[in-house]
C-alpha cells in the first residue's frame, strides 16, 4: 500500500471511531433522561457499546521515536552491535591486505628481490600435485595432511592461475574471518555486547595471525576450525544437544586435516565434556565418535603408502630431531647442525642402511621426514627418550627457551624494524590481561569459560613445547581466540575495579 493509501485508511479509522463516540454519547444522555422519568434501563446492546469504547486504544498512540507522547516515555532501540562487529572485520581485512602489499610488493631481501608465500613450504606444491590428478600418492602427504593442498588448489583452478599470491590473497579473508567466530563464541559463553567486540577486536589485531595468513601453510585453516569446534563445544555444554557434539567433532576433524598437532585436542575436549555437561556419556561418545570416523582416512592412507598406522609422521621426527638435538645441544654445547648429522648416522646405523659417514651432513635428516619403516618410527622416538634421560635437567632448561620462541614473536618481521617491537608489547600485554582474566575466571568459577579458553590455550602450548617443533609465534594462533577470551575478561576485571576505586 503507498503512502497516500495508508493515510486515507487512518482517516477513514478514526472517522468511524468518531462516529461511535457520538453515538455513546447519546446513549449516555437517553439513560439519563430514562432514569429522570422512570421509563426502563439502557438495552443490553448500548452496554456493549460503552464496554468496548472503554477498551477502544487512543485515536493517536504514543511514538516510539520523538520524545514523550501521551505520558508514554519514549522507547529507545538497543545497540546495533552488528555494525560495529563488521568495523572490526573490515580492520582484519585492512590489516591483513597492507600487509600483504607491504611484504609482497613493496619490501624486498637482500638479495633485491621480493619475498615468496612458498619459501620453504611444501603446502604449494601438494596443492599442485593435486591440480596434476595425481591425487595424495605423493609423499610429502605424510606429514602434510590435505586440507589446506585441498584449499589452495581450489584456488588455483577457480582463478585459473598458477600465482602464489592468489591463494595467500584468498587465505588473508579466512584469517580475519576469525576475529567474526571469535565474536560468535563469546556470544556462545554469555558475554556482553561489549566484551564480544573486544575478543574479536584482538583477534583482529593480534600481529601473529596476520603474519601466519601470509604464507602457504596450514594454520591459518587449523585456527578457522578450531575455533568453530570450541563454538560447538560452547553450544553443548550451554544446551546438551547432540547436534553440536556432532558439529564439534567434525570441527576438529577439519582442524587436523589442517595442521596435525590438533590430532589430540579431541581427547582434552572429551574430558571437558565429561566433566560439564549432563549426561555426558551419549555426547562424548558421538562427538569422538565423529572425530574418529573423520581422520580414519588418512591414518588409512599412510597405512596404504608407507605401512605407517599414523596421522601424520613428524612426530617422532620432532622429537628426536627438535626437541632432542636442542636438550643435546645445551647439554654439550655442541652445534645444532653436528648433532643433527650424528644423529642421523646412528639412527640410519642402527636399521642397518647407513652409507659412509662423510656423505652426511645436517640436511640428511630430511631422509627420515617420512620413516623408511615401522621400525625407523620407532627407533627415532626411542632414540629421543634416550637423550631425555641422560640429561633430565637440560630437557627442563629447553621449556623455557621453546616459550619464549612460542610468544615472544614472529621471525617475519625480523626484518621490519618497529614491527617486531610492536608485537612484542602486545604479547606482553595480551599475555598479561589474559593471565588477569584466567584468575578473574577462575575466582567466579566459570568453569565454560575456561573450559572453552584455558584447556585448548594448555594444551595447543604443551604440544610444540614437549615435541619441540617451535619456530616463533605463529605456533600460538591456535589459540589467539582463547587467549582473546581471557585477556577480555582481564580488561573486564580492570574496568570494575577502577570503577569501583572512582
Amino acid at each position: 500500500m503507498d503512502c497516500a493509501g495508508a493515510r486515507r485508511t487512518a482517516r477513514s479509522e478514526q472517522s468511524d471511531r468518531l462516529w461511535l463516540v457520538l453515538l455513546a454519547l447519546a446513549s449516555a444522555g437517553r439513560d439519563a433522561a430514562t432514569e429522570q422519568t422512570g421509563h426502563r434501563a439502557r438495552p443490553p446492546g448500548v452496554m456493549r457499546l460503552s464496554k468496548s469504547l472503554a477498551d477502544m486504544p487512543p485515536l493517536h498512540p504514543p511514538r516510539e521515536r520523538g520524545g514523550q507522547r501521551g505520558g508514554e516515555p519514549r522507547v529507545r532501540r538497543g545497540p546495533r552491535g552488528g555494525v560495529s562487529l563488521w568495523i572490526i572485520f573490515a580492520l582484519a581485512l585492512f590489516l591483513r591486505w597492507a600487509a600483504f602489499y607491504l611484504l609482497y610488493f613493496v619490501y624486498k631481501t637482500p638479495g633485491g628481490i621480493h619475498p615468496s608465500p612458498i619459501a620453504s613450504e611444501v603446502y604449494d606444491l601438494l596443492a599442485r600435485e593435486l591440480l596434476s590428478g595425481r591425487g595424495f600418492e605423493t609423499w610429502m602427504f605424510a606429514y602434510r595432511p590435505p586440507l589446506a593442498p585441498m584449499f589452495f588448489a581450489t584456488v588455483y583452478a577457480v582463478a585459473r592461475t598458477g600465482d602464489p599470491l592468489i591463494p595467500t590473497f584468498a587465505q588473508t579473508v579466512v584469517s580475519a574471518s576469525v576475529c567474526l567466530l571469535a565474536y560468535a563464541l563469546a556470544a556462545e559463553l554469555g558475554a556482553d555486547e561489549r566484551t564480544r567486540k573486544m575478543i574479536a577486536l584482538l583477534v583482529a589485531i593480534d600481529p601473529a595471525s596476520i603474519a601466519i595468513g601470509l604464507v602457504l601453510a596450514g594454520e591459518t585453516l587449523a585456527n578457522f576450525f578450531i575455533a568453530s569446534s570450541l563454538i560447538f563445544l560452547a553450544r553443548l555444554l550451554k544446551g546438551g544437544r547432540l547436534r553440536d557434539a556432532a558439529a564439534c567433532g567434525g570441527s576438529m576433524v577439519l582442524a587436523a586435516m589442517a595442521r596435525p598437532n590438533a590430532i589430540y585436542f579431541a581427547i582434552v575436549v572429551a574430558v571437558v565434556i565429561v566433566w560439564l555437561a549432563p549426561r555426558w556419556l551419549p555426547k562424548a561418545g558421538l562427538m569422538l565418535a565423529v572425530f574418529a570416523l573423520g581422520v580414519l582416512p588418512w591414518y588409512v592412507r599412510n597405512y596404504a603408502y608407507h605401512q605407517l598406522f599414523t596421522f601424520a609422521t613428524t612426530g617422532n621426527f620432532n622429537l628426536l630431531f627438535y626437541k632432542a638435538v636442542s636438550v643435546e645441544a645445551l647439554a654439550t654445547g655442541k652445534p645444532i647442525n653436528e648433532i643433527q648429522t650424528e644423529l642421523t648416522y646412528e639412527l640410519e646405523s642402527r636399521l642397518g642402511i647407513a652409507t659412509p659417514r662423510d656423505t652426511y651432513d645436517y640436511n640428511a635428516i630430511w631422509r627420515q621426514v617420512v620413516p623408511t619403516s615401522p621400525q625407523a618410527d620407532a627407533m627415532m622416538r626411542d632414540m629421543a627418550v634416550e637423550i631425555y634421560l641422560a640429561h633430565p635437567v637440560e630437557y627442563l632448561l629447553t621449556m623455557p627457551i621453546y616459550l619464549v620462541k612460542l610468544l615472544a614473536f614472529t621471525d617475519l618481521y625480523e626484518s621490519f624494524g618497529i614491527a617486531k617491537w610492536v608485537e612484542v608489547v602486545f604479547n606482553v600485554l595480551l599475555y598479561g590481561l589474559a593471565a588477569l582474566g584466567a584468575f578473574a575466571l577462575t575466582r567466579s568459577k566459570q568453569w565454560n569459560w575456561l573450559a572453552a579458553a584455558a584447556a585448548p590455550t594448555v594444551y595447543f602450548i604443551a604440544v610444540p613445547m614437549i615435541t619441540g617443533g617451535v619456530q616463533d609465534t605463529r605456533a600460538r594462533t591456535n589459540v589467539t581466540v582463547c587467549i582473546a577470551l581471557m585477556a577480555a575478561r582481564g580488561i573486564g576485571a580492570l574496568w570494575s575495579r577502577w570503577h569501583e576505586r572512582k
